[in-house]
């Protein structure tokens, strides 16, 4: 989080607005965001560069990273960098009231192919019920195919994973927010699945 002139009582109200967004609570959440503003703290020049920062996030699918650059873009923006910023923040609301959805659906799919496969518990593993995100482990990341390895919606992890005791060791992971991404994991859970290593060729 960056350092501004903004008052305790600012950062209690985008508090107290996270709160109510992980609660579902959305209409409690607007109305604590739109009161979070301290006029003597506007920086239209920073609040831009945290949209931008946000932005960045947000194309990744690293949902709480872009929260909280949202947040700092709110805090500090324009009227209408304030508005860029609520409405992000409440279509990442919309993408996250989905997740949990996603995450059972995921599951399912991830254990029919370890029933035959187990090797993939232990390749694809999940953080918790509420990041929708899955951990690649580093031997999972050597073995995947060169076309699948490449692609975009394998990143790096998330800084607030980065820092956090994981069940597996890894540094890569794929965050998922709709059915395609989903379609991806599955897929490759099932490259991994079918690998075999070279003396076995």
């Amino acid at each position: 989080m960056i350092e501004t002139n903004s008052t305790n009582e600012e950062f209690s109200l985008v508090a107290k607005g996270r709160e109510f967004l992980d609660q579902g609570d959305i209409s409690s959440a607007v109305k604590c965001y739109e009161k979070a503003f301290d006029p003597e703290a506007m920086d239209e020049t920073e609040a831009r560069s945290m949209l931008i920062e946000a932005r960045s996030h947000l194309s990744r699918k690293h949902f709480l990273e872009a929260l909280e650059s949202f947040e700092e873009a709110l805090l500090m923006g324009t009227d209408v960098q304030r508005r860029q910023a609520l409405d992000a923040i409440l279509n990442i609301a919309e993408i996250r009231s989905r997740v949990g959805t996603l995450t059972e659906q995921l599951g399912i799919m991830l254990e029919e192919i370890a029933t035959q496969w187990p090797i993939v518990r232990e390749s694809i593993v999940f953080v918790s019920e509420d990041e929708n995100v899955v951990l690649l482990s580093r031997d999972a990341v050597d073995k995947i195919p060169g076309h699948l390895a490449k692609a975009s919606r394998i990143s790096r992890l998330p800084q607030h994973l980065a820092d956090r005791e994981l069940p597996i060791d890894a540094d890569r992971c794929v965050p998922y927010a709709d059915e395609e991404d989903l379609r991806f994991i599955v897929e490759l859970a099932r490259a991994l699945a079918s690998y075999k290593e070279p003396e076995d060729l």
